[in-house]
């Protein structure tokens, strides 16, 4: 429904001049390869067919006048008159044997009728003969004999028999035929134009069926229409987050520009989701995506570390349960995690992880793939679990795919909202509309859509509104952000310091804290743990 209502905005506003170029520059490859072959084919097509060449003579029908003006005028007229029969004459059999004769060639009348041509202009007595052969010479050779011929045959015509004296009405030869310096057909000069035009023409329409059948999201424009919520952060391709890796792995090595460009990025995110409630920020973010592939859970990983840099506490928690990845992201060790908490079979601070070199950030990994991971991550020890993370840190769930399961949409029930994420030109409108549809209908909240996998250059760029910058700092000043100065046992759930300071620290752990109070369950607190 979404998308047919898309599709009804776009044709309501209609295509201006910057959306034509957009779309011309878009599918530039496919145009350039239909121009390209469409003259190709003109070319070889003109190549192969005959040549024709063309040639005119002229001839004159004139009267015999006398010395008063009414009488030469009057001669005029005649000519004129005589003409209109002569024309037609010209393309006569007899005038066809008599040029036959005179070429003293073996062509049948017929096939010499149809290479010739007479024409009489308008308001005038000169008739010209156009021939047509394979040759130049040919050609001219052909038009002057039948010019010839048809002087002979008027001749013939207007002189009574036995008379001596000259016709009245006589036609001369005027003007003889010259042999062509260039073939009359094909024309390649015309077929090359036209062949330039028409070509032109076909890219266009590829470009339209192109644009109108291509239903893959590429703009943020396109996502804010179809989700009705905002684009909060835009992250660049890379072969730094290509395969599941995390930009903090690569701040020695890698290319400066292309790093700074990434961790901006992500800084970006990181504030935009700080202000999309300014009075109550979102502490529980599920994020997920529509499809497999798009990178969610490579985001979740290095949304953290951004998050984490910033000196606020962090939980990651692995809720894709039937293809868990985080593990691997932070190379943890593998065996228990939130399966075991929820199943009571660890406590929670026995199933935190601390990646290392970061203080602030943890991470609670699967566990054991469960039978039923829908019904346990929409439990009521679900809840409560990220209830009191969230009560110490910002909690971030990587959830499965929304049209892959129902996972991501009933953690969107107990999250302060989800976090969709959308690989550039992979998936369509209607799957967003739906995976969008698949939230709100269990009441869920969609804090926004962050625009992932886009090309840092290129044409399409410029519709993701994103522009790679050689503006960059120093390797030493890129990695600044990502070292906060707290000791690892500032977030250790087990220490003294961390029990103490549960009365010494706010609810909220804001950005800039100095050390976040300890991570316990409602479960553990209950049972006195």
């Amino acid at each position: 429904m979404t998308s047919q209502t898309d599709t009804a905005e776009s044709r309501g506003r209609g295509r201006d001049l910057r959306d034509l170029v957009q779309m011309i520059r878009r599918y530039w490859l496919g145009e350039v390869a239909i121009v390209l072959l469409t003259i190709a084919a003109v070319a070889l097509f003109t190549a192969v067919q005959p040549r024709a060449y063309q040639s005119t003579a002229t001839g004159l029908t004139q009267a015999a006048t006398g010395e008063s003006l009414s009488m030469a005028m009057a001669g005029e007229s005649l000519a004129k008159s005589r003409a209109e029969s002569y024309v037609r004459l010209a393309t006569s059999d007899v005038v066809a044997k008599r040029a036959q004769k005179a070429l003293g060639t073996d062509r049948s009348i017929g096939s010499l009728l149809g290479s010739v041509r007479a024409v009489l202009p308008p308001d005038t007595a000169v008739i010209e003969i156009t021939a047509t052969s394979n040759t130049a010479e040919g050609a001219a050779k052909l038009a002057n004999a039948w010019i010839a011929a048809l002087a002979e045959q008027v001749k013939e015509l207007e002189t009574p028999q036995g008379a001596v004296a000259e016709p009245a009405i006589s036609f001369v030869p005027l003007a003889s035929a010259r042999a062509p310096y260039l073939p009359s057909s094909p024309n390649v000069q015309t077929a090359l134009i036209l062949a330039v035009l028409a070509s032109v023409a076909l890219a266009f329409v590829y470009a339209l069926l192109r644009a109108h059948f291509d239903r893959r999201v590429r703009t943020v424009e396109q996502i804010e229409r179809l989700l009705d919520s905002p684009v909060i952060g835009t992250i660049p391709a890379s072969p730094i987050l290509g395969d599941r890796q995390r930009v903090i792995e690569h701040e020695s090595g890698a290319d400066a520009a292309e790093l700074f460009t990434i961790a901006e990025a992500l800084r970006e995110l990181r504030t935009n989701l700080s202000y999309i409630d300014v009075d109550h920020p979102p502490r529980v973010i599920v994020v997920t995506s529509t499809i497999p592939g798009e990178g969610k859970s490579t985001l979740t990983a290095n949304l953290a570390d951004a998050i984490a840099s910033a000196g606020a506490n962090v939980v990651v928690i692995d809720c894709d349960l039937r293809r868990p990845v985080q593990s691997s992201l932070f190379s943890l060790r593998g065996g228990v995690g939130l399966t075991d908490v929820l199943s009571g079979r660890v406590p929670l601070n026995d199933a935190l992880q601390a990646p290392s070199g970061n203080a602030h950030l943890r991470v609670l990994s699967s566990g054991r793939v469960p039978p039923n991971p829908s019904e346990l991550l929409g439990s009521r020890t679900m809840k409560e679990l990220v209830s009191a993370l969230s009560e110490v840190a910002t909690v971030i769930l990587d959830a499965p795919p929304l049209l892959s399961v129902t996972d991501a949409a009933i953690l969107g029930t107990i999250a302060d909202g989800i976090l969709i994420t959308v690989g550039a030109r992979q998936v369509t409108g209607e799957q967003l509309d739906k995976a969008y549809r698949s939230v709100t209908r269990v009441n869920g909240k969609v804090l926004g859509a962050v625009l992932n996998k886009i090309p840092p250059k290129g044409v399409d760029s410029h519709d993701y509104g994103y522009y790679r910058t050689d503006y960059y700092i120093s390797d030493e000043a890129t990695s600044n952000d990502s070292h906060a100065a707290a000791p690892v046992e500032a977030m250790d759930p087990g220490s003294a310091e961390g029990r103490a300071e549960e009365t010494d620290h706010d609810d909220a752990a804001a950005p800039g804290q100095d050390a976040p109070r300890s991570i316990r369950s409602r479960k553990e607190l209950r049972s006195g743990r």
